[in-house]
């Protein structure tokens, strides 16, 4: 299974044509080394909102016997199309009957990752899969409020939508941080239209 970021609702093209294109795939047990260095790096650590213990391959290893029984979490690998792992994102607590997920985003932090739109690309191929494949109604998450990178992927580039601010609510980098809440239902998804530059309008 493999996902591109397309926007006219064909397989084969892209209209976001400034943008790369990335795939979305199931995690393999030969990702959990990428996995374990890209939430252990300190660049990816300090911006997202999820917090734990730095990992070990052990842990990994039995995370992933377990993972695979889990019917409402749904990992993902995003890769390059030339198939380079890149970083993660899923669908989390996924609501079968209300048809809602939480959805999420790791990128790895070297310079040839950052700001070249795979965040962006990745963001939107996630709402193909989980509103066109999957049949969800709408999608939430949260980020950091001092992270523009983000708000700007999601928000001014993929047309979500702040839904609420949880005040000091994450103890990070020696300071509490607000969170912004965020969400996109279907029927917004198909009503945006996208320039040549992939922005919303």
């Amino acid at each position: 299974m493999s996902m591109t970021s397309h926007w006219s609702r064909s397989r084969e093209v892209t209209v976001n044509e400034s943008g790369p294109v990335v795939e979305l795939r199931p995690v393999e047990r030969d990702d959990l080394a990428f996995m374990k260095a890209l939430s252990n790096d300190p660049h990816v650590r300090e911006r997202v909102v999820g917090w734990d213990w730095p990992l070990t391959m052990a842990g990994q290893e039995a995370w992933f016997t377990t993972s695979l029984q889990n019917p409402t979490t749904r990992r993902l690998i995003v890769q390059t199309a030339e198939g380079q792992p890149i970083g993660l994102t899923g669908l989390w607590d996924v609501d079968w009957r209300n048809r809602t997920a939480l959805t999420g985003l790791k990128l790895g932090g070297t310079a040839d990752v950052r700001n070249r739109g795979y965040g962006t690309s990745a963001i939107r191929a996630l709402m193909d899969f989980a509103f066109l494949d999957v049949g969800l109604n709408r999608l939430y998450s949260t980020i950091f409020a001092d992270n523009g990178a983000s708000h700007a992927a999601y928000v001014r580039k993929s047309g979500w939508t702040e839904e609420g601010r949880l005040r000091e609510h994450v103890w990070r980098g020696g300071r509490y941080v607000d969170l912004i809440q965020i969400g996109i239902l279907r029927s917004d998804y198909d009503a945006i239209p996208w320039d040549d530059h992939g922005d919303t309008r």
